[in-house]
């Protein structure tokens, strides 16, 4: 399976789902819905390192793209040593955290990542060296602006050598505008929309989160090419609603 990093320079658009629900079936179904990626979210949700694991493997086994979005930046080379193909960074705010983060997912001379004989290699049956050029190539990483001290300086992150995605946070970032939920309103645009270009200066890619159609539209006539349609849980709730309401007479 080619990787998520070099699939996206390619013209066709990508659409990845969070995945915030504790179990490899999950990602099963993620991927048997045809789904191009997912991303396991760790920083809202109590999924152990054993539970990652396992839905790091069943990605593997469905042939979809699994990135992980971490609480703590020790976790990113546990995550890509068990098979994640990049990591989301949340709440980036300069680019020295932006360095930080690109260290903490690459080998030397880049960054600082451990070395170690995982899946990767084969547990040492493949040549380490080779791996570790083999992963500078595959390796994703993605920065969240999600407040206004990020968007201040989300020109400088997008300029860090190593970062690939910026993607938008509009629902952290309204709330941080004083805005709370109003991830539509003008302001939260408008920032959105610097996130945007920021990444066409700086020749990086951009993940959109679109929360109506008319963004996803919107986001299609930019050129956007890469999108998280929501969160599992969300979308499972709602067709579960749908299909109740099919069903469930109508009293009084």
């Amino acid at each position: 399976m080619t990787s998520l990093k070099n699939r996206l320079a390619l013209p066709s658009p990508l659409f990845g789902l969070f995945c915030s629900t504790p179990a490899a079936l999950t990602v099963e179904l993620i991927a048997a819905a045809g789904y191009d990626f997912l991303i396991i979210d760790l920083e809202h949700t109590l999924i152990g390192p054993e539970q990652l694991a396992a839905m790091l493997m069943a990605a593997r086994a469905s042939n979809i793209s699994a990135l992980v979005r971490v609480a703590a930046m020790h976790q990113a080379v546990q995550a890509l040593d068990n098979g994640a193909e990049g990591i989301v960074f949340a709440r980036v705010r300069s680019a020295a955290q932006a360095l930080d983060a690109v260290r903490a997912c690459h080998y030397a001379p880049r960054g600082q990542r451990g070395l170690n004989s995982t899946w990767h290699s084969a547990y040492g049956r493949e040549d380490l060296s080779e791996t570790m050029r083999s992963m500078s190539h595959e390796t994703l990483v993605i920065a969240m602006i999600e407040d206004v001290e990020g968007l201040a300086q989300v020109d400088a992150i997008a300029a860090v050598e190593g970062i690939d995605v910026l993607m938008e946070g509009a629902a952290d970032l309204s709330q941080s505008l004083g805005l709370p939920w109003q991830t539509r309103h003008p302001r939260v645009r408008a920032g959105v929309s610097a996130m945007q270009s920021a990444t066409t200066r700086h020749g990086k890619a951009f993940c959109a989160l679109p929360r109506a159609q008319e963004d996803f539209d919107a986001a299609i006539r930019q050129q956007v090419r890469l999108f998280i349609l929501g969160d599992e849980r969300g979308i499972s709730r709602r067709a579960m609603s749908a299909h109740l309401a099919q069903h469930k007479p109508t009293f009084g």
